[in-house]
């Protein structure tokens, strides 16, 4: 950049107190699909399960937002889940990324005029085509310079472009016209070829009315020469893929951008459109690598929201700054000046590295920083604790830098971060009792709902270890979360709490039915018939009904799928079938090992209405609250082939333990697997003591 263009930049810069316009934009990076957790995060960053504290884990525009609204900036919105408790996928907290930017909105309100939504559109030239056509034609009726017919034209003319994709032709401008409507035709070819993306004769034709009479043509003409300017500028430095290359920027487009941004700030300091120039200049600086500056421009911003030229939009600010910031190649740690951006970069800092570029930063950087805090201490103080807990282990030493503000302490995030932090230092130094003695404290308090989300996501972990099911499932119960509910009774809850819920009267029936099918299904696979044959007495008379639809993919009343309990059995050959399920379980009670039964209820776990069944039981080997060894039916069909005297029986057996590997040689029936080679001696064996059965005769593989 030359040395003269360098000067005019400072001068400019410290002359006029800039407003800035946002980008449009969609959420950055690859959809994650997000199911909250339960587990705690650590430091390990995640864009799913982000907490309403400050904290390394969450992503860089969670913390942002958080901060914005302490600065009084953002007004925050947290979701709620509305849904049953089986069809639960969601939380207050945690929550994922997307979920609360795209729900922040505006506290201090924006100073751009008119003031109005911009079009929906991830391409910032085309944001403003049916808004622009609107104001276009209020001018057009208004200006009485203009005939009827000469008015008529133009507004018909206009209504042409309705979208960036149509490409229409400029439009003919009549010399018989008068020259307002010659000024209007030419404005109007002026936003044709804008929105055609041909932004070099944009460019020239709203330089040309800069000498335009018609006032309303005049500034909006030089506002929109700043829009096309900057846009040819963008794309001189596309790349290959459409990325941006700031490398190949044309240096004199970026000149010609910036000083028509000043030439409009100087014609017109307080025009319409004096807060979006300003915007435009923040975009300026991206465009051209300045990455200084535009640091220097977010934190005017943050700084100045009474300003009249305040002009930032906070549904799209945390985006904004976390990829034209820190996510820039260009971004340097000495340009963050400020409290804000600063304390942003140093929760990012204290993230677990993943990978062996990625650096953690050291106490006496952080120290050093001391200074650009000196307004807001405790704000320090809170990044010093963190760093001593979750970047060197120092709990104790962590404390002693927190102060003890309430939850419903104005300084609202910061003060639930201090919060947060102390609570999960008492944890680590092992204090199980008065920890959640704190947290049941902190819980008859909260006066929001991310602040509720937050204690009871932190009881979890004490009322699950309780096994306390009206902690859960209770008109009074404690947790009031749902997704907090489902995984009590999916994952955590044993046989006697998951029986409580579904013969609590005060339970609600959503409750009910979700304990009663995990209790169905995981007494099913712990051969635990005594309490399968218990808890099928409790099922709906019209439990058939409750089944999932393939075609709505939704299932009977968006509760658990208990038809499939309603099992009728099938048969095997002439010789020998299986009754329905509940006959069978209650059978398989008086009877454990009878090997008959034993199939048959192998029958049940292959067929459809088992499709949970197989990840459940996966599930269950890895972790289980239930008691009893877990079924296999490739275990019963061994155990067959080794000990019945049954010719129908031992081929069926030999047949089926065969195919538990169809058709990739994976095995699919829950047993330990065997060698190919022991599979070759059933198929030989079917093959000589059992020719002439169907099971023989359809076999061809051994996988």
């Amino acid at each position: 950049m030359p040395t003269a263009f360098k000067t005019s930049l400072f001068i400019s810069v410290s002359a006029f107190p800039f407003a800035l316009m946002y980008s449009t934009h969609a959420f950055s990076g690859a959809d994650t699909y997000c199911e909250p957790a339960t587990q705690i995060q650590n430091n390990e960053y995640t864009a799913c399960n982000a907490l309403p504290a400050l904290t390394p884990a969450n992503d860089n525009q969670v913390n942002m937002l958080l901060l914005l609204s302490d600065l009084g900036l953002a007004k925050l919105k947290f979701g709620t889940d509305t849904e049953t408790l089986w069809y639960t996928s969601s939380s207050t907290v945690p929550f994922e990324t997307k979920a609360l930017t795209a729900s922040a909105i505006n506290l201090a309100k924006n100073a751009r005029q008119p003031n109005k939504p911009l079009d929906s559109s991830n391409s910032e030239y085309c944001n403003t085509i049916l808004n622009s056509h609107q104001d276009f034609t209020q001018q057009v009726k208004a200006d009485k310079k203009l005939s009827s017919t000469e008015r008529d034209f133009l507004i018909k003319a206009r209504s042409q472009l309705k979208t960036c994709d149509d490409h229409i032709s400029l439009i003919a401008v009549n010399p018989d016209w008068s020259v307002t409507a010659r000024q209007f035709a030419s404005y109007l070819n002026g936003s044709i070829a804008f929105y055609n993306t041909n932004f070099s004769t944009a460019s020239k034709i709203y330089s040309a009315l800069a000498a335009a009479d018609q006032p309303w043509i005049k500034e909006t003409a030089q506002y929109m020469l700043i829009r096309s300017s900057l846009n040819e500028t963008y794309q001189s430095g596309l790349g290959e893929y459409g990325d941006l290359d700031q490398s190949k920027i044309n240096q004199q487009l970026f000149k010609n951008t910036y000083d028509s941004i000043c030439q409009y700030l100087k014609l017109y300091p307080s025009g319409r459109y004096a807060a979006s120039a300003r915007g435009l200049l923040r975009r300026c600086y991206w465009i051209g690598g300045q990455q200084q500056l535009l640091v220097n421009e977010l934190t005017w911003q943050i700084n100045n929201p009474k300003s009249p030229f305040y002009n930032l939009e906070i549904n799209n600010l945390a985006y904004e700054i976390d990829r034209h910031v820190f996510q820039s190649s260009l971004f340097k740690a000495q340009y963050l000046k400020d409290p804000f951006l600063l304390a942003i970069y140093d929760l990012m800092q204290m993230r677990k590295p993943e990978s062996a570029e990625d650096r953690v930063m050291s106490w006496s950087e952080l120290n050093s920083q001391k200074a650009v805090f000196k307004t807001q201490p405790e704000l320090f103080q809170y990044l010093q604790a963190t760093h001593l807990f979750y970047v060197q282990n120092k709990p104790n030493e962590a404390l002693s830098y927190l102060s003890n503000p309430q939850a419903g302490n104005s300084n609202h995030y910061l003060a639930l971060s201090q919060i947060l932090l102390k609570g999960r230092i008492m944890e680590k130094a092992g204090q199980s009792a008065n920890t959640q003695q704190y947290w049941e404290n902190l819980l008859t308090k909260a006066k929001s709902p991310e602040q509720r989300g937050l204690f009871e996501l932190m009881l979890y972990p004490y009322y699950a270890k309780q096994q306390n099911a009206s902690f859960f499932a209770d008109e009074n119960s404690k947790i009031k979360a749902r997704f907090l509910q489902r995984s009590f009774i999916t994952e955590q809850a044993n046989e006697h709490s998951l029986m409580h819920i579904v013969q609590d009267k005060s339970a609600s029936e959503d409750q009910k039915n979700l304990a009663l099918n995990t209790v169905l299904e995981k007494s099913l696979i712990h051969q635990n018939y005594a309490l399968f044959n218990q808890a099928y007495t409790q099922l709906p008379k019209n439990a058939a009904q409750y089944v999932f639809n393939d075609n709505d993919y939704t299932s009977y009343k968006k509760q658990p799928p208990l038809g499939n309990f309603v099992w009728k059995g099938s048969t095997i050959n002439s010789k020998f079938s299986c009754p329905d399920l509940y006959s069978l379980t209650q059978k398989l009670q008086i009877a454990p090992k009878d090997l008959s039964l034993g199939l048959c209820l192998g029958e049940y776990m292959r067929s459809d209405k088992a499709y949970r069944l197989s990840d459940i039981t996966e599930n269950e080997k890895q972790h289980s609250t239930f008691q009893g060894p877990i079924f296999a039916r490739g275990q019963i069909y061994k155990n067959i082939i080794k000990s019945s005297s049954n010719a129908d029986l031992k081929a069926y057996a030999l047949y089926r333990a065969i195919m538990c590997y169809s058709p990739g040689g994976m095995n699919d029936c829950q047993d330990a697997d065997v060698a190919k080679s022991a599979r070759k001696q059933w198929f030989d064996q079917i093959k000589r003591d059992y020719p002439e059965t169907n099971w023989a005769k359809s076999l061809k593989y051994y996988w």
